[in-house]
This record gives structure tokens, C-alpha cells and sequence, in this order.
């Protein structure tokens, strides 16, 4: 496991975040849509504890997306993050949700190459490394990926994370994947479901825009600690690195229609006879 002085040796000094002291729209992080951010006082605390859940496993990616997004926020002017981010991956988590992927970050404003992956071999210390991380101020972002909801990451365990990413100044996030809401010292909890993408008119033009557009996301705040919840529907906007609302029934980039029925034979096969239950002959 790395040590508190390696994290802050692999941090850098352009990775460090601002203090708790510092200017009012520097201390928490706006989203960029105007209903998300006033239930949470003008954006998310910067320096604490967030958690991102989804809760099948088929919605990782789009609880993936939703935490890689905040990242992108919550890095310097142009959508880059500065300093390391330290990713730290419970091993039953890696079996269903994967690793990230360098183009997705990519996608989203992260460079690949200060994303530091930990991963170790049991869920103990996968606990034990996001609190040392959270201690090291260097650092431009903690995530800590668990599955499920394991006792050895309980109220306590996220409590103490807590008060060490706020002594610290570092932006710190659970990615919880299919997992169900529970008691936790977060200051927010957030569950994303994905939604269907919205055609891309760029792509063929705006006479047949059949391209899969930008991410969309259901977004259900949970829990706030200013007690105030709600659910959106978002799209990510990669260009200019901003949530956008999303209209809740617009129509996708694929409709599914059914196929036209068959004119030379029938569209289904024929009604069977009755089915008659015969014994085993003697």
C-alpha cells in the first residue's frame, strides 16, 4: 500500500487545492444547471465527502460518467484536472465494473496520466488507502469504488473519511456500485441511472441526426446536508464541460420502431392444436 509520503511525492505541487479559507466561489462546485445548484447553496463542498451510487450494476457507467464529470468540474479553467487523482478500487468492484478507459477520460477534460490506480487485494485495505489518501492535501481528487454495501465500509469508516478530507482540503467521492442507500456521513448522495442518448446532429446533419449524442443521466440527490432533494435529468456537455438540463421525454437517437410486417408469409407462426398429456404406455 502506498504511504502518505508517497501519494504527496506522485501528487506534485500543481495539484494542490485550495484551503478551506479561500473565496466563496472557490469553495464549492457548481454543476452548471441553476436547479442542481441551488439546492445546494451555489454547488458541492469542495473540500468533503460525496457519494455516487447506482443500484444494478448495468448503471455503473453512468454513475462512472456523473463522478468523471465532477471531476472535470472541479479541475482549473478549460475542463483540465490538475494534480494526481487517486482511484482506489475494491477488488469485487473491479469484476463487474471494469477499469477506467483512458478515451473516456479523455473525453471528459482527465488527463490519463495523473490518474493513479490502487489496486488492492481486499476490501480492508482498500478503507485503509482512501483515508491515508484523504490526508494528503497534494492530491486533486480521492475515489474510493466499492461494491455493494460492505460492513467494513460502514458510518464510521465514511465519518472518519469525512473529517480527513475536510482537514485536508481534498475533493473526495464514493463510487458505489449496485448498492442501496444507507447511513453515511456524505455530505451528498447521489443515485444516476442512465437514460437514452439524444441524437447527435453534428454527426449526420440535422435531416437524419441518428449519431449517439451526449450522456444523459437521471440524477436523484438523496441526501443533503442542507436538507434539500431532488431528481433531474441531465446531459454532459463535453465542450464546455457543464451539466445542461434534459428534457425528461425527448426523442432518442434510436426510437425503436418495429419492423414492417412480412407480405409474403405470416409475421408469426400458426396457432398450435391442443396439447394432450399422454402416460407412459405399460
Amino acid at each position: 500500500m502506498p504511504s502518505l509520503s508517497m501519494l504527496k511525492q506522485m501528487a506534485g505541487q500543481d495539484g494542490h487545492l485550495p484551503d478551506a479559507n479561500a473565496a466563496q466561489e472557490k469553495s464549492r462546485l457548481s454543476l452548471g444547471v441553476p436547479a442542481i445548484d441551488g439546492c445546494l447553496s451555489g454547488g458541492l463542498a469542495r473540500h468533503g465527502l460525496h457519494e455516487v451510487r447506482c443500484a444494478h450494476g448495468r448503471d455503473i457507467g453512468a454513475a462512472t460518467g456523473f463522478a468523471l464529470s465532477l471531476l472535470a468540474r472541479a479541475g482549473k479553467a478549460g475542463g483540465s484536472v490538475a494534480g494526481r487523482v487517486l482511484w482506489i478500487i475494491d477488488p469485487a468492484a473491479a469484476v463487474d465494473g471494469g477499469l477506467p478507459f483512458a478515451d473516456g477520460l479523455r473525453q471528459h477534460g482527465i488527463d490519463a496520466g495523473r490518474l493513479v490506480l490502487v489496486r488492492p487485494s481486499r476490501l480492508k485495505d482498500a478503507v485503509w488507502s482512501a483515508g491515508e489518501a484523504a490526508r494528503c492535501g497534494e492530491l486533486a481528487a480521492v475515489i474510493v469504488q466499492i461494491r455493494g454495501n460492505p460492513a467494513a465500509f460502514d458510518a464510521t469508516a465514511s465519518r472518519r473519511l469525512l473529517l480527513r478530507a475536510r482537514e485536508n482540503g481534498v475533493f473526495t467521492m464514493v463510487l458505489r456500485q449496485s448498492g442501496g442507500e444507507e447511513a453515511s456521513a456524505a455530505l451528498t448522495r447521489w443515485h444516476a441511472r442512465a437514460c437514452p442518448s439524444l441524437p447527435d446532429e453534428g454527426l449526420y446533419g440535422e435531416q437524419t441526426p441518428w449519431g449517439i449524442g451526449r450522456m444523459r443521466l437521471a440524477l436523484t440527490l438523496e441526501k443533503n446536508r442542507n436538507g434539500q432533494t431532488g431528481q433531474w435529468h441531465v446531459s454532459w456537455n463535453p465542450r464546455t464541460g457543464a451539466f445542461e438540463h434534459a428534457a425528461q421525454n425527448p426523442q432518442t437517437a434510436h426510437p425503436g420502431n418495429p419492423l414492417s410486417v412480412s407480405c409474403h408469409r405470416p409475421d408469426r407462426p400458426p396457432e398450435m392444436g391442443q396439447v394432450l398429456a399422454l402416460g407412459r404406455a405399460s
